[in-house]
C-alpha cells in the first residue's frame, strides 16, 4: 500500500507549498551566484558560441581535416552584438542569471517533486517513478547541451552571416541573441522529453511500438526538414550533424515504447498469476 497517504487535502497543500518555497529559494540562490559571476556567465558561456575557438568549431575542423575537407567543414562569421536600449543590459543580465539558476536547480526541483509524490506511491511504483524522473532530467540536460554545443552555434553563425544585400551589415541586438539562446536551449530540452511522453502514451495504450517502427522513414524525412530549418546552410555535413541527435531521440522513443509494452505484458501476467 501507499505510505503516508492519510493526510488531509490541506496537509498535502501545505507540503506542496513548502516544496515550492524551497525550490524557489534554491533557484534564487543559484541565480544570485550566476548574477555575481557576470564575466563567467556572459564571456565564458553565453558569448562563447560566437568565437572562433568555441569547442564545436574546433571539433568540426578536426572532423573536416580527417575527412579530407581541410578547414572547409565550418566557416565562422564574425559577429558584432550591440545594445539599443539604455536599461536592456541590466535586465538581460538579470534574465540570463535567472535562466541559468533555473537550469542548474532542476535536480533539486526534481528531488522536491519526488518528496511530494513519493508518499502517495505504492512500493512497486516508487522505483518506476524515481527512474522515470531521473531519466527525464538526464534527457532535458542532453537537449540543452545539444542545443548549446550544436544547434545554437551553427544557427547563429549562419543567420548572422546571411545578407539580402551586400550594403547591409548585420548588427545583432543583445536581446535577440540571448532570446534565441534561451528559446533553442529550453525548446530542445523539452523536445528531448519525447521518449518520456512516448513511454506514458504507450503505458495507457495510445502509442505502440509497431506504429513508431512503421513510420521510421517518415520520421527521418521530418527530422531532415527540421534540421534544414534550424541550420539552413548549403552543406549537407552541417545538416546531417544537426539531424543526428534529433533522429536518435526518435529511435530512443521507439526503444522506450517497446520496453513499456514489455512491462505491460509482464505486469498483466503477474496479475493473472495472483
Amino acid at each position: 500500500m501507499a505510505e503516508n497517504d492519510t493526510g488531509t487535502f490541506w496537509d498535502h497543500l501545505s507540503i506542496l507549498r513548502t516544496s515550492i518555497i524551497r525550490s524557489i529559494g534554491v533557484v534564487l540562490a543559484f541565480s544570485i551566484i550566476a548574477f555575481c559571476l557576470k564575466e563567467t556567465l556572459f564571456e565564458g558561456i553565453i558569448f562563447a558560441p560566437t568565437r572562433d575557438d568555441f569547442a564545436t568549431f574546433g571539433l568540426f575542423r578536426t572532423i573536416g581535416q580527417w575527412m579530407g575537407l581541410g578547414d572547409g567543414a565550418i566557416s565562422i562569421e564574425p559577429i558584432r552584438i550591440i545594445n539599443t536600449q539604455i536599461s536592456a543590459q541590466m535586465f538581460i543580465h538579470m534574465d540570463m542569471a535567472f535562466w541559468m539558476g533555473l537550469i542548474i536547480s532542476i535536480p533539486y526541483i526534481s528531488i522536491e517533486l519526488w518528496r511530494f509524490v513519493s508518499p502517495a506511491l505504492y512500493a512497486h511504483e516508487k522505483s518506476f517513478a524515481w527512474k522515470g524522473l531521473l531519466f527525464a532530467g538526464i534527457l532535458f540536460y542532453m537537449g540543452v547541451l545539444t542545443s548549446y554545443f550544436l544547434i545554437f552555434p551553427l544557427s547563429v553563425n549562419f543567420l548572422s552571416g546571411y545578407h539580402v544585400s551586400g550594403s547591409i551589415d548585420n548588427l545583432i541586438d543583445l536581446d535577440s541573441y540571448t532570446g534565441m539562446l534561451v528559446a533553442l536551449c529550453l525548446g530542445l530540452g523539452v523536445v528531448f522529453e519525447l521518449p518520456v511522453l512516448a513511454f506514458l502514451l504507450a503505458k495507457i495504450g495510445i502509442l505502440s511500438h509497431s506504429f513508431l517502427k512503421s513510420h521510421r522513414k517518415h520520421s527521418f524525412v521530418v527530422v531532415l526538414i527540421l534540421a534544414a530549418i534550424i541550420t539552413p546552410t548549403t552543406d549537407a555535413f552541417t545538416m546531417l550533424v544537426t539531424a543526428m541527435p534529433l533522429y536518435l531521440v526518435y529511435e530512443l522513443s521507439v526503444w522506450v515504447v517497446k520496453r513499456a509494452e514489455a512491462t505491460k505484458i509482464s505486469d498483466a501476467a503477474s496479475i493473472d498469476i495472483e
